[in-house]
């Protein structure tokens, strides 16, 4: 009964988190325009409310998608996700008739802003569309991969998840989120020595993450070395006693003493 119960509990859960802000930092020196952009992106970071302001006078006064862009991160910051997601998408469509060369990034920031909503197929729809502008390389194609494989892991398609995982380690290689995230959905699957494997590349990446130490005790406990997983639970705990990843390690942590008492 516990077990079965334990289990269910112990799915590691890894927040989306907001789009990450990109300014914009040339080679060449900015333009006006740019700077702006610039200047918009980081109040809407610092002062949410304030940004939104900023943006939409921006775009009043003919800022077209950098200042529509500018407004999705500044919903974003405020957890908007609806809004942050229509915006995004508008801004992308709007770059790609301008043959912008960055609208990659503007569809993958859609996408990633449509996930953190819990809108999976949506999401998918704006990430093929980051990649289909063939502009992408290396760590950043490899984050529109990685919000590929949660889309298809938020609609049960483990599969097409895992082969996203394969194109995540290729690309982004140091991102420690990647293999945390491929250790999570290797448990879920059943097997434990890829979940193992992905687990130490994650730990040896970020030692001092809670998540990571909650997942190496789930990926413990699943493979039946309690003591284990009692140790990086604690250790969850030891590294960020406040965070997310922590509470959950020590209601685990309880649930174990409660068995080991009956």
């Amino acid at each position: 009964m516990f077990i079965s119960a334990f289990l269910i509990l112990a799915q590691s859960t890894s927040p989306f988190g907001s789009p990450v802000p990109q300014t914009i930092n040339p080679s060449a020196p900015m333009t006006m325009t740019e700077v702006r952009f610039n200047e918009c992106v980081d109040l809407a970071v610092d002062d949410p409310a304030s940004g939104v302001v900023e943006a939409n006078k921006w775009r009043i006064e003919g800022g077209g998608f950098l200042a529509r862009h500018c407004l999705g991160f500044a919903y974003a910051e405020q957890f908007n996700w609806i809004a942050a997601t229509r915006t995004f998408a508008e801004a992308a469509r709007e770059a790609e008739v301008a043959k912008y060369p960055r609208v990659a990034n503007f569809w993958a920031q859609a996408g990633n802003a449509a996930l953190a909503g819990n809108e999976a197929q949506k999401a998918l729809e704006y990430l093929n569309a980051a990649l289909v502008q063939g502009s992408l390389i290396g760590l950043e194609k490899g984050e529109v991969h990685l919000d590929r494989a949660r889309a298809h892991v938020a609609l049960n398609d483990y599969e097409a998840a895992k082969k996203e995982f394969v194109m995540v380690h290729k690309l982004a290689p140091q991102d420690p989120l990647g293999w945390l995230l491929s250790a999570t959905l290797a448990r879920r699957m059943g097997d434990l020595a890829i979940a193992k494997a992905d687990i130490a590349v994650a730990a040896k990446l970020a030692e001092r993450d809670p998540a990571i130490a909650l997942e190496a005790g789930n990926i413990a406990y699943a493979g039946g070395d309690a003591e284990q997983a009692k140790i990086n639970w604690e250790k969850a705990v030891e590294i960020d006693a406040e965070s997310r990843s922590a509470k959950a390690a020590q209601k685990y942590l309880a649930q174990l003493v409660a068995t080991v008492a009956e």
